[in-house]
């Protein structure tokens, strides 16, 4: 899985991602990982994309700041337009209740570590709750 820690950006496909996101904007990303959730069953990459989304939307409707969210992406966050992404809201969170269901690889992957899963976990509910779900 290739992850270091329980937080949002404490793995490899997390950063990658971050570092894509970087490489467009974040309506472009937000949408694509939307585009998820029609599916019976969320794979590892794209329960990634749905967080990395969550947190986007998260930094630029709230302002959260995150540990490991680096100067190049507060930068970037700064110079993103916020007015459709509100819109975007229901679909991530949506998808984010589905990364931690029975329907998501990630979920499965971390329910195995029965030490860091419910850190990983409590994570991914702050985050919901972060964005009013």
């Amino acid at each position: 899985m290739g992850a270091w820690g329980t937080g949002i950006f404490e793995d490899d496909a997390s950063l990658d991602l971050l570092a894509d996101a970087i490489e467009s904007d974040a309506e472009s990303f937000i949408r694509n990982s939307s585009s998820h959730f029609n599916e019976e069953y969320l794979e590892y990459d794209q329960c990634q994309e749905v967080i990395v989304s969550g947190v986007i939307l998260d930094a630029l409707l709230n302002k959260t700041t995150y540990r490991s969210s680096d100067k190049e992406f507060q930068e970037w966050i700064a110079n993103q337009e916020i007015k459709e992404l509100a819109n975007l809201k229901e679909s991530i969170l949506k998808g984010l209740k589905v990364v931690i269901s029975e329907k998501s690889e990630l979920n499965e992957l971390w329910q195995e570590n029965e030490e860091e899963y419910y850190s990983w976990r409590k994570n991914i509910e702050t985050l919901t709750a972060n964005l009013g779900g």
